[in-house]
């Protein structure tokens, strides 16, 4: 019995520590070029590392979804590839609110592809490239 109620205590800490690696689990509404679109939150090494790797749909969770934005915290060169990535994506770097790359990178390419900012987006190629991130 005290097996099951220090199981139980348990739990939460468990859950919370899975969905925090989850880069699907929280949405932010961002601005491009004056539209505003929903993005997943990359904003943990976890979640970051995990990305949109062996993943098929750029709204996995079906939410509106356009991408996913890593949140870095500070200027600095990022480095991405597109490892066990399956879907195409346009990766934009971000410095304050200003576009500093943007790149469309091939599903399954591992060749690194790096950028200056504080900010990643990785976003549905079909959109507009974006000038300006708000």
């Amino acid at each position: 019995m005290l097996l099951i109620a220090l199981a139980l205590l348990a739990l939460p800490s468990l859950l919370t520590s899975r969905s925090s690696d989850n880069p699907f689990a929280e949405t932010t509404t961002m601005t491009l070029n004056g539209v505003p679109y929903i993005f997943y939150v990359a904003d943990t090494p976890a979640k970051q590392r995990r990305g949109y790797m062996n993943t098929t749909s750029y709204d996995p969770r079906g939410v509106g979804a356009v991408g996913m934005v890593f949140l870095f915290g500070e200027n600095s060169t990022w480095c991405f590839w597109m490892h066990d990535t399956y879907i195409p994506l346009r990766i934009v770097w971000v410095s304050g609110t200003r576009v500093t790359k943007s790149v469309l990178a091939r599903p399954l390419n591992d060749t690194s592809i790096c950028g200056y900012g504080d900010k990643v987006l990785e976003i549905d190629p079909r959109l507009p490239a974006p000038t300006i991130v708000k």
